[in-house]
């Protein structure tokens, strides 16, 4: 259950009415106990806070549209036992500390957020000392030894023509630190680009389909300076306003991995650029049964980003942060992950590698489409929008990996594939 309130409410109404703000829940057992995680995945709450099963039963219930009474009932019917108002006032306030509610407190949080955020010369390091090291002598080492390791894992790519697309994966690098290190293997085996077009999965985004900032992403090893002339004249010429959730780049991991790995190969004396842009969900168009392309909007911009990188002065490569299938409780589904789910998750990603490695976006797009993205692949727009804007005639794969979440019996996998000029 994820109940949403989208405007603000009266200070009279979120006391007497809780509303939880958009987050996500997932279960985890600890002690031989189930428990349900809850979880700000826009980073404005920074906690994760742990809910036993009546706890949670109460919480899903802070719609905006059940009182404290009406919670007090709803408990009643299902547990058979009487809860004091108090108890249920003093979690909505823990909620409300925490920014998990949608209240004057959160909103004021938020303003402060992004003011402090506009404010900011750079896009700072959001993950270092979390998904990754922060210390640069620490991270080096690390990344060094996924290098080491994938390079037992594979041999050499026969690498032909020009580096002109790579996808690589966005899940956390302790995971996919092999699978980075193939694909950032393969860029490292090129000439550096002028510029990298980085397009990464806006994980969050609720209305936008193209998400850009002009701030340089810093890293442990140093900042990556994105091109803020390509970025103004893309937001100039582009149908839609590309800059209106700019604060999702804040928190957005499937950018920041890419320019680590980015600034680790290509080393400080590099002086090229990049140029981040976040790619929000294409789930309208794949329960619509209808192709991005039918979008005239979304069209209109892939030409136009495919025409400011054509006339780009220098050699640019596109790199779509993406992972792949995301099955499990975690993300809805109902039945786990026995070993024939796996098997199937793996037979189906198959099939849309294949047709990925196709280079055309259209052949990729309805191979997810056909089953209404039932394995939920949050890397289908980065991807999709890649091979239209590079349209190369076919890649290879690089590796792919599954990574298995016994605890929420879940499973995320990713790959990594190159493309080349021929």
């Amino acid at each position: 259950m994820n109940p949403v309130t989208q405007n603000q409410p009266s200070a009279a109404s979120e006391l007497e009415y809780p509303a939880l703000r958009p987050v996500e829940f997932y279960p985890i057992h600890q002690d031989g106990q189930q428990s349900i995680c809850l979880r700000d995945p826009q980073n404005i709450a920074r906690n994760i806070l742990i809910l036993p099963l009546p706890a949670f039963f109460i919480v899903s219930l802070f719609d905006g549209k059940h009182s404290f009474l009406d919670i007090q009932e709803s408990f009643m019917r299902q547990f058979q036992q009487l809860i004091p108002r108090k108890n249920i006032e003093e979690m909505a306030a823990q909620l409300d500390r925490e920014l998990f509610l949608n209240s004057a407190r959160f909103h004021q949080a938020l303003e402060e957020i992004k003011a402090a955020f506009r404010a900011a010369p750079l896009r700072e390091a959001a993950h270092a000392g979390t998904a990754y090291d922060a210390d640069p002598v620490l991270l080096r080492k690390r990344l060094a030894g996924f290098m080491q390791e994938a390079a037992s894992d594979s041999p050499e790519t026969a690498a032909e023509g020009r580096l002109t697309a790579l996808i690589a994966p966005h899940i956390d690098i302790q995971r996919g630190g092999i699978c980075f290190a193939q694909a950032y293997r393969e860029l490292a085996r090129h000439e550096p680009s002028d510029l990298y077009v980085i397009l990464g999965t806006a994980h969050q985004s609720r209305n936008s389909l193209f998400i850009v900032t002009a701030k340089s992403y810093n890293t442990p090893f140093g900042a990556i300076e994105t091109d803020a002339d390509f970025v103004q004249q893309f937001s100039r010429e582009a149908p839609v306003d590309v800059f209106a959730e700019e604060l999702l780049h804040r928190d957005e991991h499937s950018i920041e991995f890419q320019a680590v790995w980015l600034r680790f190969i290509l080393g400080e004396e590099w002086r090229g650029k990049i140029v981040p842009i976040l790619c929000g969900s294409f789930h309208p168009y794949v329960q619509n049964g209808c192709s991005p392309r039918e979008d005239a909007c979304m069209a209109d911009t892939l030409v136009l980003l495919r025409s400011l990188i054509e006339g780009y002065p220098g050699t640019v490569t596109v790199i779509a942060g993406a992972d792949m299938s995301h099955v499990g409780k975690r993300f809805g589904n109902e039945w786990g992950i026995p070993p024939s789910e796996l098997e199937r998750v793996k037979r189906e990603d198959g099939e849309v590698l294949a047709a990925m490695l196709s280079g055309e976006a259209e052949t990729f797009y309805r191979s997810v489409e056909k089953n209404k993205d039932r394995n939920n692949l949050c890397g289908l727009s980065p991807i999709y929008m890649t091979l239209d804007v590079v349209r190369p005639p076919s890649g290879c794969l690089l590796k792919y990996d599954q990574a298995i979440e016994r605890d929420t019996e879940s499973v995320v996998t990713f790959a990594s594939a190159a493309f080349f000029e021929r």
